[in-house]
This record gives structure tokens, C-alpha cells and sequence, in this order.
């Protein structure tokens, strides 16, 4: 599932009006992209004030540093790797200053069952499970997962939000895949996705 390439578009202009100095387009970015990078932020931090924050900061210094930054082609993942840069930096000195935030070289998201909402009724009963599995995933594993079919990001995306390999993103997913199906719960995944999809 790729991101709208109309959605994409309208992005990139008005990234492009917002190099130019126009507050609205600014604010039209930070509409469309607000809600996914706080709930990416929410799955990392654990921390609805924290995350919240965190996506706020990251709005203010985008605008504050956009000359500097210039064009960006995609602008979704260019969002999302520097919230996740920031997130992982501020974790690092929160550790520096032993204020007793374990060690987390990878963002660690869990799901949650009102993410896995399954209408058909003969695979509902399998949602706790699915949700289970999940979690059950490492970590590079579920964000990718996450990433993939929860904001609808493409492979290469991915890659550049991970910053790994775009053949590392294919067999994550792969990984995490036959993890499902092995325990029999792949096609009930896939009908949660099809009813997710508008």
C-alpha cells in the first residue's frame, strides 16, 4: 500500500510554498502529517504529553531550518526519519543523565487491539492473537511492519525512514510475514488490511 501519489504531490507543493515563506501551506503539511507522526511518536515514547511534544519540536525547527533544508522530493519520510532522529537523540541523553530510560538503539512499538479491528466475524476472534504475535516481532521487524501497512509508506520509503537498505526492509517484512502465517493467522491479517483499505 503506497501513499497516495496526489497526496505525495500536493506535499511537495506545499513544501515548496512553505520554503517561500507561506504559513498556510505550512500549517496544510502539519494537518496532513500531524496524526501519523504522533502515533509513530506515541509507539516509541509511550507517552501521550511526550510524544505530542516531540512531534510539536520537530514542526518548529522543520520551519525554523526549511531554508537550509530546501526542496524535499518526499516529504512524509523526510518528516518521519527526522522525528525519529530527534526521538532517538533525546532518548541517548536522557541515558547520558541516568534518568533511568533503558537502552533503546531501535524503537520499540507495540500494537494495540483497537488497531487490529477484524469485522469479518469467523477470523474476529483471532484479534488477540494477532495482536499478541505482533508484539512478539523484534523491533525492526515491527516497525517495519508498523511503517508498511499503519502509514502506508512503500519499501523505499521505509529504507530512508530506517536509514538501512531498501533488500533489509523486503526481508524484515518477509521475516514478520511468515511469522504469521506459520502460526496460521496471515489471512486474518490480510483481511484486517482489506478492511482498513477505503
Amino acid at each position: 500500500m503506497d501513499i497516495n501519489p496526489l497526496n505525495t504531490d500536493e506535499l511537495e507543493v506545499w513544501w515548496q510554498r512553505s520554503l517561500e515563506g507561506d504559513t498556510d501551506a505550512f500549517h496544510r503539511i502539519h494537518r496532513e502529517l500531524f496524526q501519523g507522526l504522533f502515533n509513530y511518536s506515541l509507539k516509541v515514547l509511550q507517552d501521550s504529553e511526550l510524544a505530542g511534544d516531540a512531534v510539536q519540536e520537530l514542526f518548529i525547527k522543520i520551519w525554523m531550518k526549511r531554508s537550509s533544508i530546501g526542496r524535499i522530493r518526499k516529504v512524509k519520510p523526510y518528516f518521519f526519519t527526522a522525528l525519529r532522529r530527534q526521538i532517538l537523540n533525546k532518548l541517548r541523553n536522557l541515558r547520558l543523565h541516568d534518568m533511568n530510560i533503558g537502552s533503546m538503539p531501535q524503537p520499540d512499538i507495540d500494537f494495540s487491539p483497537e488497531e487490529i479491528v477484524i469485522r469479518k466475524e469467523e477470523y474476529g476472534s483471532l484479534q488477540g492473537r494477532i495482536v499478541e504475535l505482533l508484539n512478539e516481532l523484534p523491533q525492526r521487524q515491527k516497525e517495519v511492519i508498523y511503517l508498511h501497512y499503519f502509514e502506508d509508506m512503500d519499501y523505499t520509503q521505509i529504507a530512508e525512514v530506517m536509514g538501512i537498505r531498501y533488500q533489509s526492509v523486503l526481508n524484515l517484512t518477509q521475516k514478520a510475514l511468515q511469522k504469521l502465517r506459520s502460526a496460521n493467522l496471515l489471512t486474518a491479517f490480510l483481511l484486517y488490511l482489506l478492511a482498513k483499505t477505503p
